[in-house]
C-alpha cells in the first residue's frame, strides 16, 4: 500500500467512525483530520476538503444500500421478494441511522451531492426497480416498475422521516405498518 493510499483510507476510516458516532454533523476537516492522526493539510491535499469525504461517504452508503438490498429476494415469489428487499432497507437504517441522515439530507448539512454521488444513488434505486420488476406484466412494464419502486422506496423512507415522532409505537408495531404499506403498494398494482 503507498502512502497516499494509507492516508486517504485513514481519513476515510476516521470520517466514517466519526459519522457512525457523532453524525454528519460533527463532519469538520479539523476533526476527521486529528481522528486520522494527520493535519488538516492532509485531508485538503488528498480529498480537497470536507465536501469530497462526504461525497465518498455518500457513494459508499449507497453502494451498501445497494448490495443489503439486492441480497435479499431472489428466488422468492414477487411480493415477498419486495417485501424481504424492504426489511432489508429497514436494518441498513437501523444498522446506519447518522450515515442514512446523510445519504437522504436528514437534518441541517451544508453537504450538497456531485454527480458521482447522484450516479450512485440513481444505481442503487436501479437495484429496487429490479426488485419490483417482476410484478409488472403490461406493456408500460419498465415505466410501471419505476414508479412501484418509487413509491415503495418513498414510503418507506417517509416511515422512517416521521419514526421519531412515533411515540408510544414498539420497534414492531413500527416495522409492520412500513410493510404494511408496501405490501398495499405492491397489492395495489395486481399480478396477472
Amino acid at each position: 500500500m503507498t502512502k497516499a493510499t494509507d492516508q486517504r483510507s485513514r481519513i476515510m476510516a476516521a470520517a466514517r467512525d466519526i459519522l457512525r458516532e457523532e453524525g454528519h454533523e460533527a463532519l469538520s476537516v479539523r476533526h476527521i483530520a486529528k481522528r486520522a492522526g494527520l493535519s488538516t493539510m492532509g485531508v485538503y491535499s488528498y480529498f480537497g476538503g470536507k465536501d469530497q469525504v462526504c461525497e465518498q461517504l455518500y457513494i459508499e452508503g449507497f453502494r451498501d444500500l445497494a448490495a443489503a438490498v439486492s441480497r435479499s429476494g431472489s428466488g422468492e415469489d414477487p411480493e415477498a421478494a419486495v417485501i424481504k428487499s424492504t426489511t432489508a432497507y429497514l436494518d441498513f437504517y437501523r444498522r446506519n441511522t447518522n450515515r442514512y441522515a446523510l445519504m437522504f439530507g436528514m437534518g441541517a448539512t451544508d453537504y450538497s451531492p456531485g454527480e458521482a454521488a447522484k450516479r450512485s444513488a440513481r444505481e442503487s434505486f436501479a437495484v429496487a426497480i429490479s426488485t419490483v420488476q417482476p410484478l409488472i406484466s403490461d406493456e408500460n412494464a419498465q415505466e410501471e416498475a419505476r414508479r412501484l419502486a418509487f413509491q415503495t422506496w418513498a414510503s418507506t423512507h417517509g416511515f422512517i422521516a416521521i419514526k421519531p415522532h412515533a411515540a408510544g409505537m414498539s420497534e414492531a408495531e413500527w416495522e409492520e405498518m412500513v410493510l404494511g404499506s408496501v405490501r398495499q403498494l405492491v397489492r395495489g398494482r395486481g399480478m396477472d
